[in-house]
């Protein structure tokens, strides 16, 4: 910078006019080298500068005496500015590196921007300045953290002895007044939800036992919970934002008020009262600020334990009405819990169903206490267990079934379902499993399972054992039908005989198609190629032919060629095309609709009947089926035409609806692949 030159002579600048004048550069400066110390990194700028503006001037003051002659000190900025650095969590020597900082910054700067030696009497007023600034605030420091440690030990003291959050208070609020002189009331709001209701007071009791309580930025409490940090009245009694009738009575002056927080979490509000000061010294201020936040802490910890003891009382009864409600299941429960897989309760039909006590130490690992086996004769191993399963690996396991060996040596068949259950956090916490004895149903399958196969078994020998007699009888009287020296009457009894074996064979044949189906795996197709209009041309003819007053008819547009097992289809279309006759009025026609649909063909066979009740369409294909009306119209029949028809459909791997309604009739629509799925020898599924 230019110097100020005097008969060609540098002017030299005083060291106090340099502070006062290069106070900013100063301060800059020396905020750079400053940063540089573990405490003072995260502070902001104003809480890092706080009061060094104010020192300078001082030091500036007591440099300046060496000119002017006068008496001056330091004033107690020096000690405001300790007891700030202690509240940030300085340490002494922090402190102390503060001010050689400072020496360090004025001096260089000066020697830079100052040709000419400083006077020596400047250099030691200088000196003398900081060193004193120093030792002001190295000895507030001292004193003050030795007093905030013997305040915190007391805290902690109560802290430990006493868990319960209302004595816990009462005792605070005593160490409070007695650590400072000046407090002569003291109280504690905590927070419940918008509320701050006042838990513990010394001094103003009354408030306590009348509830009192603010709302969020009500009363002074309220405004230092909304504004969440420490807040000074200096004439409470009559500042109208205290809402404390106590207060008032107590002529209360100042009143100092810190907020409670653990973490960034606000849990309530601290208040002291003085009725003897205006306001609260800095020192006794940061003691009581050091006590609250140290308060806060162990509040919340005994709230915590409160709470948790809350909830394990209520866990506790929850687990009671838990188990109460399980030993009364119909159905065996066990709880197994993670990470141990021990197993935690197993309900009275569980015991039941195993035939023995439930093992409440057992785990997992230990389940072949319990002897079980896959249906194919497998034991299960411990990992096997739909329990172990749901615990280890977070499976649901639906529904699965096992045979058990009782501790007697009996078996049981068993339906075991389970499931893991989650915490909130997604982790496995326990595995649940029901237990569900189904010896008798699987015995009443097994009764009802053999009974059917047995009947079916029967229709099936009886009718190929039927098939050779019938036929000898069917071949004979068609010889003696067709003999022309057969006189009228015996002709006629002839021609009766042959319909009624004709009629015969067809029920034999549908009973034959029927066993097929229930126990040789499906009834059996043999696919090569074929046209399914030729198919169903062939079939209207035979039904003319036996049906010469009804009137058929056949619409067929496109290509109609494919494979598929043409004899089966020809069994299919007359079936649908004698089923639209058998239940549709003489006079109204019977008509089959062919349609290319591409890959697959349509046969639809439709009649102007009376319409299918609704709760008999699920129920058609369903074998020995028999309606009212069917009862009426054919007495003798099976009921097997339109369960072989689906049966024929599934083999091809095709599909048939039923449409029926009083305006248009009924339809039944078969669509069919152009090429059956089933190969040359596919099979009906078996229902």
């Amino acid at each position: 910078m230019p110097e100020d030159t005097q008969a060609g002579e540098p002017i030299r600048l005083r060291l106090s006019d340099f502070i006062r004048q290069r106070l900013p550069d100063i301060l800059a400066r020396w905020e750079h080298l400053v940063r540089t110390l573990p405490a003072a990194s995260p502070l902001s700028k104003p809480r890092l500068i706080d009061h060094m503006p104010q020192v300078l001037e001082c030091v500036a003051a007591v440099t300046e005496t060496a000119h002017t002659g006068e008496r001056v000190s330091m004033n107690a900025t020096p000690e405001l500015h300790a007891l700030d650095r202690l509240d940030e969590g300085f340490e002494l020597g922090d402190v102390t590196t503060e001010y050689i900082l400072l020496r360090a910054c004025v001096l260089r700067l000066y020697r830079e921007q100052n040709a000419a030696e400083m006077p020596l009497e400047e250099a030691e007023r200088f000196n003398r300045a900081i060193d004193e600034a120093i030792r002001l605030s190295v000895s507030r420091y001292t004193k003050a953290r030795e007093r905030t440690l013997v305040a915190l030990d007391r805290i902690a003291e109560e802290g430990l002895v006493s868990s319960d959050v209302d004595v816990l208070l009462s005792k605070m609020l005593r160490v409070l007044l007695e650590t400072t002189a000046s407090i002569d009331s003291a109280a504690i709001f905590l927070r419940e939800g918008e509320l701050f209701r006042l838990k513990a007071s010394v001094g103003t009791e009354e408030d306590v036992s009348s509830g009192f309580c603010l709302r969020f930025g009500e009363g002074f409490a309220g405004r230092v919970a909304v504004e969440q940090r420490p807040l000074e009245l200096h004439d409470a009694a009559h500042d109208p934002v205290v809402m404390s009738a106590a207060l008032r009575r107590n002529g209360t002056r100042a009143l100092y008020g810190v907020p409670l927080m653990e973490g960034e979490t606000l849990i309530g509000v601290a208040q002291v009262g003085s009725r003897t000061a205006f306001e609260f010294s800095s020192s006794d201020k940061l003691v009581i600020r050091t006590m609250v936040h140290r308060a806060a802490v162990l509040i919340s910890h005994a709230q915590l334990v409160a709470r948790e003891r809350a909830a394990r009382g209520e866990a506790q009864e929850a687990r009671s009405h838990l188990e109460a409600m399980v030993q009364q299941l119909p159905v065996g429960v066990a709880i197994a819990e993670a990470p141990s897989g021990r197993l935690v309760m197993g309900n009275t039909e569980f015991e039941r169903i195993w035939g023995r006590p439930f093992f409440a130490s057992a785990t997992i690992s230990e389940y072949q206490h319990y002897q079980g086996f896959h249906l194919d004769g497998r034991p299960y191993a411990p990992e096997e267990w739909p329990i172990a399963r749901a615990l280890v690996k977070g499976e649901k396991v639906a529904g699965e079934e096992i045979l058990i060996q009782r501790s007697d040596g009996t078996f049981r068949f068993t339906l075991q379902k389970a499931a893991p259950v989650h915490a909130p956090d997604g982790t496995i916490q326990a595995a649940v499993v029901t237990i569900l004895d189904i010896t008798d149903r699987k015995k009443a399958e097994e009764d009802v399972r053999r009974a059917a196969e047995f009947r079916e078994r029967f229709l099936g020998i009886v009718s190929h054992d039927l098939r050779n007699p019938l036929s000898a009888i069917l071949t004979s009287a068609t010889v003696l039908r067709d003999d022309e020296s057969l006189g009228a009457r015996p002709l006629r009894a002839t021609q009766r005989i042959v319909r009624s074996a004709e009629r015969m064979v067809r029920m034999i044949a549908d009973l034959l198609d029927f066993t097929r189906g229930r126990l040789g795996g499906g009834i059996p197709i043999t696919s090569r190629p074929a046209n399914l209009r030729d198919i169903c041309r062939h079939c209207l003819d035979e039904l003319e032919s036996s049906h010469p007053e009804r009137q058929l008819r056949l619409e067929a547009e496109g290509d109609f060629q494919g494979e598929w097992d043409p004899d089966r289809l020809a069994q299919l279309a007359g079936n649908l095309g004698k089923n639209a006759l058998d239940y549709s009025s003489e006079g109204t026609p019977v008509e089959f609709t062919l349609r290319d649909e591409g890959d697959t063909l349509c046969i639809e066979v439709h009649n102007e009947g009376a319409p299918i009740p609704a709760d008999s369409i699920p129920h058609l294909f369903e074998p020995f089926r028999r309606g009212a009306e069917e009862e009426r119209r054919s007495p003798s029949g099976l009921r097997l035409g339109l369960y072989i028809v689906h049966q024929i459909v599934q083999a091809h791997g095709g599909t048939i609806e039923v449409r029926s309604n009083a305006e248009e009739g009924t339809t039944f629509m078969v669509r069919l692949p152009r090429h059956s799925v089933g190969g040359r020898n596919g099979r009906a599924s078996p229902e």
